[in-house]
């Protein structure tokens, strides 16, 4: 494996039912289908699915699940599928749960999960869903380095448009779907750059 930038334009899935049973044949038809990239679930997705999804030129980057902000344990997942450094991990910021903590205490478990997979050497990136708390200048102040929008409008504890002031290098762009003749039931998103020409890192086959 090796990380590369990812190219403006490519369309990705997150899914959790392929991170917890994917097959081959539905990897090579979403690869058939235009599919460029996976997003698949840290603890879910394991070496066997990943090898799937390179084998059939489908390039990865991982996800927590929500609510998940111990950085060390996203690094040691990443280092058991065999993620090299520099790969783009995303934390999963919605729910709830997200939204009910005291927003000092969730930009402190944000910003320590970020440190730590820093130190690790990945890139810290985070998925911004609904519901979410923080304000568009607290998200920006994030330790993170990268911001994926979901399909969702994102909205701060005061029913405020939120975005980071940097934009976003990543959207979701539909409902969750059954895609096309595959069978699997995804997420889709597409790949930009942010304001500051950056994009996401993925891991692709050596």
């Amino acid at each position: 494996m090796k990380t590369e930038k990812a190219f403006v334009g490519s369309r990705g899935i997150d899914s959790l039912p392929f991170s917890q049973n994917g097959t081959n044949a539905q990897a090579s038809a979403l690869k058939e289908s235009g599919i460029d990239f996976f997003i698949g679930y840290l603890g879910v997705i394991n070496t066997g699915r990943l090898q799937i999804l390179l084998d059939n030129d489908i390039a990865f980057m991982p996800v927590t699940l929500a609510a998940k902000y111990d950085g060390t344990v996203t690094v040691a997942q990443c280092k058991v599928l065999g993620l090299p450094l520099g790969t783009t991990v995303w934390l999963d910021l919605e729910g709830q749960a997200a939204f009910n903590t005291p927003v000092t205490e969730l930009i402190s478990k944000i910003n320590v999960w970020a440190n730590a997979v820093k130190f690790g050497g990945y890139e810290p990136g985070i998925y911004v869903g609904s519901p979410q708390p923080l304000t568009s200048e607290e998200l920006y102040a994030l330790h993170v380095v990268r911001y994926w929008n979901a399909l969702s409008r994102e909205s701060d504890r005061n029913n405020k448009l939120a975005e980071p002031s940097c934009g976003w290098c990543m959207w979701q762009m539909n409902p969750s779907v059954v895609w096309k003749d595959t069978g699997v039931f995804v997420d889709v998103n597409m790949i930009g750059q942010d304001f500051k020409d950056r994009v996401p890192t993925w891991v692709i086959n050596s």
